[in-house]
């Protein structure tokens, strides 16, 4: 008997012990490095129906788990091969007394994909594709093996690839192939014969597969309201599979070109349905983001769906106050969030969708302070601990970009440890957060590795970005220096708990180095920091990012706080500059191009460089806010909010990803959703795992505010008017020393 037990969290059953005994199954005659679709089958006799029934699937590719035609589970989520997930799911709300089809359709992609690391082909006997499943019914575990039948589906493949950045080409779904209602896989035909079985997990080149702990999102459909070739949605953007009824010749086209606004343009992504002479309901099996979708066809199009499979946040958190806009940005960023919470955080549905290990620490800390569900949020620093062999985490995870192993991002290595240090924050799991030590110690000391004579992390391999305003990161960076500063204080806290004395004196005497050779980038006349020293030359621009790294890397003497503030705040000497245009400010909405300059190089500064400073861009403001706060100026923070009026104007339901364009659904840019919570709310950890909560509200502008966040414990509501400070809390809580006055209605905080 496989043993069963409760996950603690969301009460999710789980299979108790290590061993699988489903074994990885493929069909016979699947070739090996094409896409490739596989529908297997099994039919199940049940006298009895447990009260639960826990199952896990591993894939190596991807899969939907049906029973009797009725979706379950889809996934795994994307990871570098070696370090594998498998998924989990209760059967028992879908099973009964009675025979009952179990069915997987599971594919592969030919190479690597935006969200697909193919594994390595030398001796690999799951190379072109395998599943492997298992499911306790109390009196036996039925698992994948050779009795299933398995067969390959033709009809699934991809047209010519797109250019941009989209790197995932057309996908071309040809119905002549795809047999009844092949997209739940209710039929096979003809008969299949017996899956071809191999070992049971883990496996090489697989090895341990990890328990994936989010939730999968239960299907829902989104349908298309026509306007001419058009077809738009009414709730705003979505993503999901697109679905068609269609109804054409043998041989007739349909192409389906997204739009995440609009129009199309080369960013967008397209399907194309091949029929084949009667009315069908096809699905594609690659994921969408869109607003509309524009159909050129002389085939009968009856109809365009988008099935949505994304994850509803949890818990009735939300932010109200006596400012709507702020309202408005709050209910946009959680949006933008949900949006781009797939398998795992990515940076934009529409687009990539690609999990780009820096982006996502936005994502986490909007997750941590507004939704219940923490399962992508604890998913993201264990996922992205994917380290190279020189220790550095590659820019993208579990896609094209790891695959090929080529560029890095070193700042985006910087943020991911952030999020550990924030992860342990929130959850308190020393464990989950002593597992990734060895991976954080690995990036900074190959960050030491470029450290020069100074103290400075100076032109480290690949390409520091810091975000899209007009930041020069050439030679030595400031703002990659802060970045650093900050990582090297939070690996000392985090050893710390784990009682690492010799580490933690290591990465004190790092980050002394390091603060005695920020001091070149200060200039006393103009008491700013300049963004860049290259070959001993000081770069005459700076920055907010600079300004506000140096804080919360803890390099910024006590003297200097009042001006460094003075620089992220004076609005009149904030300046809009991009790298996107060389001639002047990049206004906000006028809708740039802005990475046209990595490859011409970045042109000299337009503006007075002794006066202004360049204004962060949506993505770096979390560590501009950060850096406020630390200094106590967290009363700034509703007014600095604001600042994404801007972005309502573009789109009134997400958040773009720069000021001046981008995508229109990026959730790095959701800052302040998290900061509306945490910080003019004040709803913040006082302990690690919020075993204590801190309670500091500062409305800034605001008379009244009202909202709450999730703990472990339940839900922490807090309501501010003036100077009354109302919570509701599950746990002890402990009051900003800038509340007046207070009142408290506690529930129960014995745990």
């Amino acid at each position: 008997m496989v043993g069963r037990s409760l996950d603690g969290r969301y009460g999710a059953p789980v299979m108790s012990t290590t061993p699988w005994t489903g074994r990885w199954v493929w069909a016979a005659d699947a070739p090996v490095d094409a896409r490739t679709l596989v529908v297997l089958r099994t039919d199940v006799d049940l006298a009895e129906v447990p009260a639960v029934a826990p199952a896990r699937v591993a894939a190596v590719g991807r899969y939907r788990l049906l029973v009797d035609g009725i979706e379950v589970l889809t996934g795994p989520p994307r990871t570098n091969p070696r370090r594998a997930a498998y998924d989990r799911a209760d059967l028992g709300p879908y099973i009964r007394p009675g025979r009952h089809q179990l069915t997987i359709l599971a594919w592969t992609w030919q190479g690597p994909m935006p969200w697909w690391h193919p594994l390595p082909g030398h001796g690999n006997p799951l190379q072109g594709g395998a599943v492997a499943f298992e499911v306790d019914l109390g009196d036996r575990v039925v698992g994948t093996d050779d009795s299933w039948q398995a067969r390959v589906v033709p009809g699934w493949s991809v047209g010519d690839a797109s250019d941009g950045v989209l790197g995932r080409g057309v996908e071309r779904l040809d119905v002549r192939g795809l047999t009844g209602d092949w997209s739940r896989a209710v039929e096979v035909v003809p008969r299949a014969p017996g899956a071809l079985p191999r070992s049971t997990p883990p496996s090489y080149p697989v090895g341990p597969v990890l328990s994936y702990p989010a939730r999968t999102g239960t299907p829902s459909r989104h349908a298309l309201v026509r306007e001419g070739d058009v077809w738009r949605v009414p709730e705003g953007l979505v993503v999901g599979s697109l679905e068609l009824d269609v109804e054409g010749p043998s041989g007739a086209t349909v192409q389906v070109q997204v739009a995440e606004r609009g129009r199309p343009t080369r960013h967008d992504a397209a399907l194309e349905v091949v029929t084949d002479g009667s009315r069908r309901v096809v699905e594609s099996l690659d994921v969408y983001g869109l607003r509309a979708a524009h159909v050129a066809t002389d085939a009968i199009v009856r109809g365009v769906s988008v099935v949505d499979r994304t994850r509803t946040p949890l818990g009735a958190h939300g932010f109200s106050s006596d400012d709507p806009v702020l309202d408005a940005v709050w209910a946009a960023g959680r949006r933008t969030v949900t949006v781009c919470s797939l398998d795992t955080y990515v940076d934009c549905p529409t687009r990539e969708q690609r999990a780009w290990v820096g982006d996502a620490v936005v994502h986490q800390l909007v997750d941590f302070a507004t939704n219940d569900d923490w399962g992508l949020a604890t998913w993201y620093p264990l996922m992205a601990a994917s380290p190279r062999a020189d220790g550095m985490l590659p820019m993208v995870v579990g896609g094209d970009a790891e695959a090929g192993d080529g560029f890095v991002i070193p700042d985006w290595a910087l943020h991911w440890i952030h999020a550990v240090h924030t992860a342990y924050r929130y959850t308190g799991d020393a464990e989950a957060m002593a597992e990734l030590l060895p991976v954080v110690e690995g990036v900074l000391r190959w960050f030491a590795r470029y450290v020069d004579a100074r103290g400075l992390p100076t032109q480290p391999i690949g390409g520091v970005l810091i975000d899209w305003a007009a930041v020069r990161t050439d030679g030595a960076s400031a703002a990659l220096a802060g970045l650093y500063g900050r990582a090297l204080t939070e690996y000392a806290e985090l050893c710390a708990v784990t009682g690492d004395h010799g580490r933690i004196s290591w990465a004190r005497q790092q980050h002394l180095l390091l603060s005695k050779g920020f001091e070149v980038f200060w200039d006393p006349r103009t008491r700013r920091y300049r963004d860049a020293l290259v070959d001993g030359v000081l770069l005459p621009s700076a920055s907010q990012h600079t300004h506000a790294a140096a804080l919360v890397g803890g390099l910024v003497p006590s003297d200097r706080v009042t001006d460094v503030v003075a620089r992220l705040t004076e609005e009149e000497h904030l300046v809009h500059a991009s790298f996107a245009k060389a001639d002047g400010p990049a206004e906000p909405n006028s809708e740039l191009d802005g990475s046209a300059y990595l490859g011409s190089g970045p042109p000299e500064p337009w503006w007075d460089t002794d006066l202004q400073v360049v204004r962060a861009q949506p993505f770096f403001r979390y560590v501009v806010h950060d850096a406020l706060d630390l200094v106590g100026r967290r009363d700034l923070l509703a007014g600095l909010c604001l600042d994404w009026a801007v972005l309502l104007e573009r789109t009134r339901d997400t958040l773009s990803e720069t000021w001046y364009g981008g995508t229109t659904c990026h959730a790095w840019s959701a800052t302040p959703t998290r900061d509306l919570t945490t910080r003019v709310l004040g709803i913040e950890p006082a302990e690690p795992g919020f075993t204590k909560v801190r309670v500091a509200p500062a409305l800034g502008h605001l008379a009244f505010a009202e909202g709450s966040a999730p703990t472990p414990f339940g839900p922490v509501h807090v309501r501010v008017e003036g100077s009354d400070v109302v919570v509701d809390s599950p746990v002890p809580v402990e009051l900003g020393d800038q509340v007046a006055s207070s009142r408290r209605r506690a529930a129960d905080s014995s745990l």
